[in-house]
Order: structure tokens, then C-alpha cells, then sequence
């Protein structure tokens, strides 16, 4: 763009975001529910655009994500997850045992809880869920922390609520499905290159598209 970010057309990822899912509605698209990882969730204004349209979210958070609270309370949601109690998985305590599917069919126990910390919490207007494989190490690889809108059913708010309620599996669920577009995105940034332009005008960024895709595609034939 001639003025770069200070352009009028320029746009941030989640405003390029909420546009899409303005487009998706536009066009009658069916969801169950807007997904995205932390570089959205942690972004006040795309949450606070899905809330103003309306839409159910689940969205990552960073575990690292603080608030101020008293000397001894919970200060990020990692902190507010290793406050849970947990004996082991015959004994779980505050965790459930959820079933992962996976599309070659194997399927992994993960263990969620719904969190209470800063202004989430499982009656609240927004709930605040972790899910991991570990409940002791919540190792960094497998624990997410989802901040969603999606009611907890049976609770108060399933009643008045235009979303359709969700129990831990289903958020879980939610959530899971998102890696799929990650994992195409992560292919095309890397492998392909595409993210590896130092160019400003549309054409020039389709041309070295176009490149290196040719240029993938003649490796992958001769190699």
C-alpha cells in the first residue's frame, strides 16, 4: 500500500478476520461456532467484534495472559489450572476425562476443567476452559486455555442463551478442528515458502507464488 500501515485500506489480521466471518454470514455459511488460536483470542477488538455480532467463539488464550487479583490468587490461567485438584485419573478431582478423534481414527484421552479466574467462569458470560494431556506438567505442546461464549448446559445461562449449549468434549472438539487450517497454513508458509516475500504490489506477491509453486512442483516430479 503507498502508505504502508498508515494507508486508509491497511488492516490488521483480526480485522482482515472479522471480515471474513462478515463475508461467511453474507453468504449463508453454516458454523458451530468462530475458532482461533491466541493471536485472535488475546486481540480485545476481535473478541469484542464477535460479541457485538452476536456469534459464538471458542478462542485460545495465552496461558502466560495475567490479571491483577490478590497475593495469593490465580494470575494467569496456568496459574488458575494448577490450582485444580487432581488425584490421578481414577480420582480426577476438578478434571474430566474427554475423548480426542482423530481423523485416522485413533483416538487420545484429554483431561478439561472449567476455570474460574479473573472475569471468566462456567456461569459467566464468557467461560474460561483448559484442556490438556497432562493435568500435572500441563506441557506447553498439549494444554490450551479457550475462552468461549458457548453456555454450559444445565447452568443458568443455557436457558436464555442464543447459543446452543456446550459441555467440555464439545469445546474441546471445537477447538481441535482449527489445527486443520493451521496445518495447510503451516505447509504453505514453509514448505512452499509463501510467507518468504520481501515484495509490496499484488502482482508481484502472485508472481512469486506462482514461482515457487513451479518450482515445488518440478522438484517433486524429478526427485
Amino acid at each position: 500500500m503507498p502508505k504502508g500501515k498508515k494507508d486508509p485500506a491497511f488492516r490488521t489480521k483480526p480485522q482482515l478476520a472479522l471480515e471474513l466471518v462478515e463475508a461467511a454470514l453474507a453468504t449463508g455459511v453454516p458454523f458451530r461456532a468462530v475458532v482461533a488460536d491466541c493471536a485472535y483470542g488475546d486481540n480485545v477488538t476481535f473478541e469484542a467484534g464477535l460479541w457485538a455480532a452476536g456469534l459464538p467463539y471458542v478462542v485460545s488464550l495465552k496461558p502466560s495472559k495475567g490479571t491483577w487479583a490478590p497475593a495469593g490468587a490465580a494470575h494467569t490461567p496456568e496459574d488458575a489450572a494448577r490450582q485444580l485438584r487432581w488425584d490421578g485419573p481414577t480420582n480426577p478431582g476438578d478434571w474430566t476425562a474427554v475423548e480426542r478423534r482423530f481423523r485416522d481414527g485413533h483416538t487420545e484421552t484429554w483431561w478439561a476443567a472449567d476455570l474460574t479466574f479473573s472475569g471468566y467462569g462456567p456461569q459467566r458470560l464468557v467461560r474460561l476452559v483448559v484442556a490438556t494431556t497432562d493435568p500435572v506438567s500441563l506441557p506447553a505442546i498439549s494444554t490450551w486455555y479457550l475462552a468461549t461464549n458457548l453456555p454450559r448446559p444445565r447452568s443458568p445461562r443455557a436457558t436464555d442463551s442464543a447459543h446452543v449449549p456446550a459441555d467440555l468434549e464439545e469445546v474441546v472438539r471445537l477447538y481441535g478442528l482449527r489445527n486443520w487450517v493451521e496445518q495447510g497454513d503451516t505447509q504453505v508458509k514453509h514448505e512452499l515458502g509463501w510467507a518468504d516475500f520481501m515484495v509490496r504490489s499484488d502482482r508481484a506477491i502472485r508472481r512469486h507464488w506462482q514461482l515457487i509453486c513451479c518450482a515445488f512442483s518440478s522438484a517433486t516430479r524429478f526427485a
